[in-house]
């Protein structure tokens, strides 16, 4: 039987919107498909981008090869820097957001107290109650500076946001790593006392006169520092004179608006060098020799990133700390940071006993090295609260605060030179009962070098009596050389020294891991005795970087 035809026109309307129906679920599977496609190509994308972010964040705080295993445990690294890869423009990580227009030197320390701060909190997951913000601290019935722990994170993205990132005076460039072709440098000296400035005078006049010294010097630049004439003195008034037909140049900043301060030696307005390489000194001294001087400078040369000099200071790490540098490497390595947690209780103390070699965490100024670059950096803004805390500590700590700073720009502790270097004496005894007490070796000193050195060391074993700072000022007075033992006064100095070192260990949130010795790599070195250079001082012939008759090698760096 034939279907009607208004029946067959209701079975193809039915068979065409089936068939519609069917083509838009077709096309409704595709459309999901590739919106999933899309979704995860957009994820890939981005699990990739975090990945790399997190490479270049860790590779941009390569000057201290702070590599992380994913627990943040520290790993050995090699201790030559890793390069910083080039990233195209518009690609800044979200880490670096906070110094995408900073130095570089500031970013390495921004990023490796963001990665230390984060140890910090991991050691105490639970009930973490914060860091010290602190900004003044009792010491006793005082209030003294302080500084707070982590500071420095806060005061980078404080500056960020303040609109002067782009002030074309404060665009700082780290230095390189080896200057072998500088063949001169500057001497800074800061003066503040005009009765004093006969024992500088003498001091110039060998550097700029003696036939050893040879043009090495290019120019003295005397930053006076006091409220009293220069002219007041006749020592001073001779210092003019000689200024006056020989190389030295004496400049005002107190006078030029800047404050009785002690960094104000390190100010580039102030001192206005022209060679790369700065050697500074106190106007007393000490003052070494010109074998001496020439290994310093040549270290130097082969490390001028880093901060070189002969009064090296070590600061004891706490407990914890000790076990975290020990896991680092197990050999010299002058390129880790220790992370310094207040929230577990780490506290650091100034070891001021003996002047080391090895494992030194800084050096006082005088006698030191340092590349004309870190002046920018050490007067740049964001230091600010640093040097107000200079300013305001009972000790003024700039000697701790300056190589915290450079070693922190720089990834890497100071390096150390000999402050002695003299010739072998064929002559020479060795008593080894005095050898056993640590007495001085007279025999080995003429008298010239003998006037020249403010402390007596035994050459062996490198301990300082307890008369090392009796010329310095900024001691309260203190009579070093009244008996053998600590008395009250000599407490409160050492310990207002801890806490001035702790104040900023805490505010970058980490401390270098220690010097490397000049007789790393010959016979005098031996890790299993204190000190590990035995002797402690060197003699003509016995650093690695020089010659028998103490030439450079030409071999730089």
């Amino acid at each position: 039987m034939a279907t009607p035809l208004f029946q067959r026109r209701n079975l193809s309307a039915n068979a065409k919107e089936k068939a519609q129906h069917q083509a838009l679920r077709r096309c409704l599977r595709k459309q999901v498909v590739t919106i999933a496609l899309m979704l995860i190509t957009f994820w890939f994308g981005f699990l990739v981008s975090s990945h790399w972010n997190i490479v270049s964040t860790s590779t941009s705080t390569s000057t201290s090869t702070e590599l992380l295993r994913p627990n943040n445990r520290p790993v050995q690294q090699h201790p030559i820097p890793i390069p910083i890869p080039a990233q195209p423009a518009g690609s800044d990580s979200l880490q670096d957001a906070a110094t995408d227009t900073l130095p570089l030197g500031f970013k390495h320390v921004f990023h490796r107290a963001q990665h230390k701060d984060s140890h910090c909190r991991d050691l105490q997951k639970e009930n973490f109650s914060g860091h010290d913000t602190a900004s003044q601290v009792k010491f006793g019935n005082e209030t003294v500076a302080s500084l707070p722990a982590f500071g420095i994170i806060d005061t980078v993205q404080q500056y960020k946001v303040s609109g002067k990132t782009a002030d074309p005076n404060w665009q700082c460039v780290l230095p390189p790593d080896h200057e072998c072709s500088e063949t001169q440098f500057t001497v800074v000296f800061m003066a503040y006392n005009p009765d004093r400035l006969g024992i500088t005078l003498r001091q110039i006049q060998k550097m700029l006169e003696r036939p050893e010294w040879d043009g090495m010097v290019k120019e003295i630049v005397l930053v006076w520092n006091g409220p009293r004439s220069v002219d007041e003195s006749k020592e001073g008034q001779a210092l003019l004179d000689y200024a006056k037909t020989h190389p030295v140049r004496v400049t005002y900043p107190l006078k030029m608006g800047f404050a009785n301060d002690l960094m104000n030696r390190y100010h580039p307005d102030v001192v206005q060098v022209t060679t790369k390489a700065i050697m500074f000194y106190d106007d007393d001294g000490p003052f070494y020799s010109f074998n001496a001087v020439l290994g310093g400078f040549e270290l130097w040369k082969r490390h001028s990133s880093a901060q070189v000099g002969a009064m090296a200071r070590q600061i004891d790490y706490g407990p914890r700390q000790q076990s975290e540098r020990h896991a680092l490497s197990a050999g010299p390595a002058d390129r880790f940071f220790i992370s310094h947690c207040t929230n577990v209780h780490d506290e650091v103390d100034y070891n001021f006993k003996y002047f080391a070699n090895f494992d030194a965490n800084m050096v006082l100024p005088s006698g030191s090295f340092l590349h004309s670059n870190y002046l920018c950096f050490l007067w740049h803004p964001v230091l600010e609260p640093v040097r107000e805390f200079v300013r305001a500590h009972p000790v003024h700590p700039d000697d701790v605060t300056v190589s915290m700073v450079v070693s922190q720009l720089s990834g890497r502790a100071p390096r150390v030179y000999s402050r002695r270097c003299e010739a072998l004496k064929n002559d020479t005894t060795v008593d080894k009962k005095n050898r056993m007490r640590g007495r001085r070796l007279m025999s080995t000193l003429d008298t010239e070098q003998d006037e020249e050195d403010e402390y007596e060391e035994d050459d062996l074993i490198g301990v300082v009596p307890l008369s090392e700072q009796r010329h310095r000022q900024l001691l309260f007075g203190i009579d070093w050389d009244a008996g053998a033992g600590m008395t009250d006064a000599k407490h409160y100095w050492a310990a207002l020294r801890t806490e001035a070192v702790n104040a900023l260990v805490q505010y970058f949130g980490s401390i270098n891991s220690g010097s490397i010795g000049w007789c790393y790599g010959t016979e005098f070195y031996n890790e299993k005795v204190d000190g590990k250079c035995k002797p402690v001082m060197a003699k003509q012939g016995w650093l690695p970087w020089m010659n028998p008759d103490h030439t450079p090698r030409a071999q730089c760096p």
